[in-house]
């Protein structure tokens, strides 16, 4: 029996200290706004309801060629509200994590034809929301866009 305790302690633990940790920071909020993004501690929240992290970056054109660009980091949303599941013949609210994104960038297809363009990046490892592999990904992507519009 003691044996059994300390498994499920062990257990315990072990999920809870190996929680995702993704940059979190939203241009909404005055708190921490991305704005300031400075790739510090203060901007690191574990995400115990997602397996992987994400960055949003959405950009609006406006005429002689300025731009305004907006970035959200956080924790990808995997869960989905109102889940319930019969357990012990009772109903329960559950949070099941469900892999629904794949990891890469790729532009809202519904914001094709105009402005503004989003960008939608999903990564998997702590801290990969604010790495430059996903701003590699983003140059290599406005690149092809640019291309596109000068042919």
């Amino acid at each position: 029996m003691d044996l059994t305790a300390s498994l499920l302690t062990f257990a315990m633990f072990w999920k809870l200290s190996w929680s995702l940790q993704c940059y979190t920071c939203n241009p909404e909020h005055e708190t921490l706004p991305c704005l300031s993004f400075d790739y510090s501690s203060k901007y690191l929240t574990e995400c115990k309801l997602s397996t992987m992290c994400f960055k949003k970056v959405t950009t609006l054109e406006f005429s002689q060629g300025l731009t305004s660009e907006s970035i959200t980091r956080g924790c990808a949303s995997q869960t989905a509200n109102g889940e319930q599941r019969r357990i012990n013949g009772k109903w329960r609210a559950v949070q099941d994590i469900h892999e629904v994104y794949e990891e890469t960038c790729s532009e809202d297809p519904s914001n094709s034809e105009r402005s503004p363009n989003t960008m939608y990046c999903y990564c998997r490892g702590d801290r990969c929301n604010g790495s430059q592999q996903i701003l590699g990904s983003l140059l290599a992507f406005a690149a092809v866009i640019i291309l596109g519009v000068l042919s």
